[in-house]
């Protein structure tokens, strides 16, 4: 019988053929990175805010409709319509320590060939969210960094960048935020 650790990577890479490759979004933590995603799928699909929103994983997947799948740490699942994700994902509105993870589903072409998956950040104020995110970079197929042009340099993004990039140059995009903040001499 195989070992627990080589059914594990024969089953990531089982799960890689099978679907479509996962591209994380990440980022320090208020970065925009669900701001981003929106603007990629060209839909307000994601909550926002000036601080953080994001507590819990969001996998954005293909579907034929909009809709929303909640899966617990107990494993029990359910569904609910797309307007509701605030109430399960938006750390400001409730208590939702109870949710492990959220699928969105959107019949959107693009997720055809990719699934984004929403991440809370880096050097979030919970060490939780952060290692959440740490664990979701080690399994997917790709990764964009979101930056903010106002923190580009600064030595907080630099000492994430110094962290994580051995391990991960190989599936990095960077890619700088808000540049509309500044103005074209900037």
């Amino acid at each position: 019988l195989p070992s627990l650790q080589l059914k594990q990577i024969l089953d990531k890479q089982i799960r890689r053929a099978r679907y479509p490759i996962e591209v994380a979004i990440t980022g320090q933590f208020s970065s925009g990175k669900s701001t981003f995603l929106n603007a990629l799928l060209s839909k307000d699909i994601l909550p926002t805010g000036i601080t953080p929103v994001t507590s819990k994983v969001n996998f954005i997947n293909y579907g034929e409709e909009y809709k929303l799948k909640i899966t617990y740490h107990s494993g029990a699942q359910e569904y609910h319509s797309i307007e509701n994700i605030s109430k399960y994902t938006d750390q400001r509105v409730q208590n939702i320590d109870n949710i492990k993870y959220l699928t969105i589903y959107a019949p959107m072409e693009i997720l055809k060939d990719i699934s984004f998956v929403d991440t809370p950040g880096l050097n979030s104020q919970s060490l939780h969210d952060t290692q959440t995110t740490k664990n979701i970079l080690r399994d997917v197929g790709g990764i964009i960094w979101l930056s903010m042009m106002d923190n580009a340099g600064k030595l907080s993004e630099k000492e994430i960048l110094d962290e994580y990039m051995p391990q991960f140059k190989t599936k990095s995009l960077c890619v700088l935020n808000q540049k509309d903040k500044f103005t074209e001499e900037q």
